[in-house]
């Protein structure tokens, strides 16, 4: 059953058949382009679609981009939605719709290791708030909000597959001016953590932060840098997993596709570069730089969240949940 909690419910919303029949080609093909499931195209009209009118209302064209962050734990597919949805906003509602990932904004692998060496050798390793360059997406997102008709700007790519930054001339463009930016990634909104910081919460901190400086250091930043960098989305949306177990599971489904891909990604660029696929066994170590965050999230941002997004195991979602307006 698809639950929708709001005074409007936007689930049943008369969209015309010609619409829902016009986009369903555009969505199939982000969907080819992402190596996502074909069969997520038949969410159209009862999820994709009203989500999409809901923003398309919310848009204040010629007034600047409306920033809508995109949270959910890692995997959930947050990429592949936005990546959707920024599709039917560009050809159904005529909006300039860009999605921006946190993923991109990470610092290159060079100061990421200066910074840790300064620190602890635990911020070498990429997710957790202080390996991204906060100060450039302020630049960037301020830049955007500004952006005219007729100007360009270029936004960072990062690849994971390398562990590090794509080099400037393959960098996003974006051009202005910008209606929509869905701003998505696994921490977007985070506030930061009250309690619990003093006990180590799996065997790596234990093994690695006996002394907490490295998680007292992530919640700093969550209350300083990261805050400035989230207080500028208008609107939060959450993608919330059924539990903190799930995640392992949907992070090794993700990283499992990238290996199966690498060749279409990197193409005859693959024999000459040293790549950072994951196995099972180091993706669960991995995942243990995540843990005290996602736990805290999955906790804190359901109540948080303009509008919720409930999933089920499967990635499905089950239920959303609109904010009530009079």
């Amino acid at each position: 059953m698809f639950k929708q909690q709001s005074k409007v419910d936007y689930a049943k919303l008369s969209m015309p058949d010609t619409l829902s029949h016009r986009l369903r080609f555009e969505v199939e093909q982000t969907l080819s382009c992402l190596y996502a499931d074909a069969s997520l195209v038949d969410q159209m009209d009862r999820l994709y679609l009203p989500f999409s009118y809901w923003l398309s209302q919310k848009a204040h064209v010629g007034r600047g981009p409306l920033i809508v962050g995109v949270g959910g734990a890692q995997g959930c597919g947050k990429t592949t939605f936005c990546s959707v949805i920024s599709r039917i906003l560009n050809k159904g509602f005529d909006l300039n719709c860009v999605v921006i990932s946190l993923d991109d904004l990470y610092s290159t692998r060079h100061d990421r290791m200066k910074f840790a060496g300064q620190t602890t050798p635990m911020f070498s390793v990429r997710g957790v708030p202080g390996t991204h360059d906060v100060k450039l997406a302020l630049n960037l997102f301020d830049r955007m909000k500004n952006l005219k008709e007729g100007e360009v700007m270029k936004f960072p790519l990062f690849d994971k597959s390398i562990d590090d930054r794509k080099s400037v001339h393959l960098w996003k463009e974006v051009h202005g001016p910008v209606d929509v930016v869905l701003f998505e990634g696994w921490c977007v909104g985070a506030p930061p953590m009250t309690e619990g910081l003093d006990l180590p919460m799996n065997a790596l901190e234990k093994n690695m932060d006996a002394q907490g400086v490295w998680r007292h250091r992530v919640n700093q930043f969550l209350n300083e840098e990261y805050k400035a960098l989230f207080s500028k989305i208008d609107l939060m949306t959450w993608m919330q997993a059924p539990d903190y177990d799930v995640v392992y599971h949907w992070r090794n489904k993700q990283e499992r596709m990238l290996e199966r891909h690498l060749h279409d990604i990197h193409g005859i660029l693959l024999d000459t570069i040293d790549l950072k696929v994951m196995s099972s066994d180091a993706l669960l170590e991995f995942m243990q730089y995540y843990e005290r965050l996602t736990r805290h999230m999955l906790s804190v941002m359901p109540n948080r969240a303009d509008v919720l997004f409930t999933l089920n195991n499967e990635q499905g979602v089950v239920g959303v949940r609109y904010p009530v307006e009079h």
